[in-house]
C-alpha cells in the first residue's frame, strides 16, 4: 500500500521529534565557540571552527540515542531527502577553507550564512515554522554581527547561533507537544 505524502511526514516526525537533537548538538558546540576567545588564540579558533563543525552531526547522534530519538529513519524517502539536504554542507568545506585562506575574519560570517540557510528545506519536511526561525535567525545574525561587527564576530556570532539553535529547540518541542493533541 502506498503512503501519502501527509502520512509519511508524520512518521518522520514522530520518529525523528523533528531533528532537534542535531539542532541541540549544533546550539551546544557554538556555545562552546563563544567561549573559546578566552582560551585560544585566534588563530587556532579559526582552525576550530572549519573542522569542529563536523563534531555537531556526532554528538547529535549521541544525544538522539540518550533520548531515545531515532534520526536515521529507514524505509521513509523523506529521511532520504533530509540526508540529501545536508549533504551538500560537505561542499562548503572548501568555501571556508578559502575564506580562512584569505579573509579569516570573515569565518564566522560565511559559515552562518551558509549553515543557516541549509535548515530551510527542514521547513517542508517537518511541516515546521522554527525551521524558518532557525534559517532566518541565524543568517540575519551572521550578516549583522559577522559583517557589521567583525572584531567582536568570533564571539557574537557563535552566542547569537546558540542563542537561536536553542529557541528552534524550544520551538520544535512546543511543535511537537501540538501535534500531539
Amino acid at each position: 500500500m502506498s503512503k501519502t505524502l501527509e502520512n509519511l511526514q508524520k512518521e518522520i516526525i514522530f520518529e525523528t521529534k523533528k531533528g532537534f537533537p542535531i539542532l541541540l548538538s549544533g546550539a551546544i558546540i557554538f556555545l562552546i565557540f563563544t567561549l573559546m576567545p578566552l582560551v585560544f588564540p585566534i588563530e587556532a579558533i579559526r582552525l576550530i571552527w572549519i573542522f569542529g563543525l563536523g563534531a555537531i552531526f556526532p554528538i547529535g547522534i549521541l544525544i538522539s540515542k540518550i533520548l531515545g530519538v531515532n534520526i536515521h529513519t529507514t524505509g521513509n524517502p523523506l529521511g532520504t531527502l533530509g540526508g540529501v539536504v545536508a549533504a551538500p554542507q560537505a561542499f562548503y568545506i572548501p568555501v571556508f577553507i578559502i575564506v580562512y585562506m584569505n579573509i579569516p575574519e570573515y569565518l564566522p560570517f560565511t559559515i552562518g550564512l551558509l549553515a543557516g540557510s541549509h535548515f530551510l528545506p527542514y521547513m517542508w519536511i517537518y511541516k515546521s515554522k522554527a525551521y524558518l526561525f532557525v534559517t532566518l535567525g541565524t543568517c540575519l545574525s551572521a550578516l549583522v554581527l559577522g559583517g557589521f561587527f567583525v572584531d567582536l564576530a568570533f564571539t557574537l556570532v557563535p552566542l547569537a547561533i546558540s542563542i537561536v539553535y536553542g529557541i528552534g529547540v524550544l520551538l520544535i518541542q512546543r511543535e511537537l507537544k501540538v501535534s500531539l493533541v
